[in-house]
């Protein structure tokens, strides 16, 4: 796991007035999974994305957002995340994903981790992870946040 690439030469303008909403449909949408990688909850508003789903991945435990026009991906909307939690989930996801705009039903755009590779026919929902596997799960994050915070100096 490690920094998420826009689809762009640069990652999306994230604006000048602060960070943009993060679209979450996956394990991020988790709050032990988020608490464990930023200490917190970020304040957030259930939604979904018209037009996506959240696919399940070959031989991994989280999902990729792929484009499905018969199809809409719940999850939710974090609003007020700040540079410094955007640079700890950007160098969390695996790197295949890219950073895209998306639109959620509510007719405005967010940001989201965008898979562009090979998936499963079949669509992944947080209840994929349970018991043992979101344990072991929980762990395989404490310890890259542990490492992560070694090499970047943030711990």
């Amino acid at each position: 796991m490690s920094r998420a690439t826009s689809s762009s030469s640069g990652p999306p303008d994230r604006g000048s007035a602060g960070t943009p909403d993060l679209f979450v449909y996956g394990t991020l949408a988790l709050d032990d999974v988020v608490r464990t990688l930023i200490d917190r909850v970020p304040a957030s508003e259930q939604t979904s994305a018209p037009g996506w789903r959240a696919a399940r991945l070959p031989d991994l435990p989280y999902p990729g957002l792929v484009r499905d026009s018969e199809a809409e991906a719940t999850g939710r909307v974090y609003t007020d995340l700040s540079e410094t939690e955007w640079s700890v989930l950007d160098a969390f996801e695996d790197p295949t994903y890219s950073v895209e705009v998306v639109r959620l039903r509510s007719g405005r755009s967010s940001l989201a981790y965008v898979w562009p590779d090979e998936v499963l026919a079949d669509s992944w929902t947080t209840g994929s992870l349970e018991g043992a596997d979101m344990q072991a799960y929980l762990e395989r994050c404490s310890r890259w946040r542990a490492g992560w915070e070694t090499r970047s100096g943030s711990g």
